[in-house]
């Protein structure tokens, strides 16, 4: 299984696999031991229940990241295995995962954190999936080539409602997840809509691009 990382604009992410293009989309985007299952999602802001212990090969990947790309977080005394938490999930009957989240705020946005996959069969750290900021990771009921979809999302709150916000989603092809579909949206209180630009994908590469007015 290769390993898919999502290239973000963020300032501290690395170049990778794979672009969330969606973060380059639109200039109105402002920002931008139990098993889980199918349809369930991991948010930034809510933290785990019962957790699992990540296994030493994991930790030992998230201290190279934070050495690399979290810097400003490295602080004297932090132990990494407890700035992090994760629940697994079943990908498929053969092959569970690790969905990994930082427990400590240094790492996130005020909505967004960091959000890894990593395949619990295999005894090195192997990443499935990256994105370097969600809101919300979501498994679908969808599966494609036996491994569920992943849609990574997010929005922004202005005077309590969403003003700005985006949705990615994701494919297994049989290798690594590909991008399929992303929008991003800005709500027009004029007509009571999500403007959207969607962009369509196959194969991890651009099809078309349309613009809708989405229905809350």
């Amino acid at each position: 299984m290769a390993a898919v990382k999502l290239q973000s604009s963020l300032p501290y992410s690395k170049p990778l696999a794979m672009r969330p293009s969606l973060f380059l989309t639109s200039a109105t985007l402002f920002l931008l031991s139990t098993s889980l299952d199918a349809a369930d999602a991991i948010s930034a802001n809510q933290a785990i229940d019962h957790p699992v212990v990540l296994p030493v090969s994991v930790i030992d990947y998230l201290t190279k990241e934070i050495d690399t790309t979290y810097a400003e977080c490295e602080q004297e005394g932090l132990i990494v295995s407890k700035a992090f938490e994760a629940r697994t999930v079943e990908l498929s009957s053969s092959v569970k995962a690790f969905v990994v989240k930082p427990r400590s705020r240094c790492f996130c946005t005020k909505d967004e954190c960091p959000m890894w996959v990593f395949d619990a069969s295999n005894q090195k750290a192997k990443v499935l999936f990256e994105s370097p900021m969600a809101g919300l990771l979501t498994f679908s009921d969808n599966k494609t080539r036996g491994f569920p979809d992943i849609k990574v999302s997010g929005g922004l709150l202005s005077h309590g409602l969403s003003s700005h916000g985006y949705e990615v989603r994701y494919a297994w092809d049989g290798a690594e997840y590909q991008e399929i579909y992303n929008h991003v949206w800005i709500w027009n209180p004029d007509r009571q809509c999500k403007e959207a630009e969607i962009e369509e994908l196959k194969d991890g590469k651009w099809v078309k691009t349309s613009k809708a007015c989405l229905n809350v």
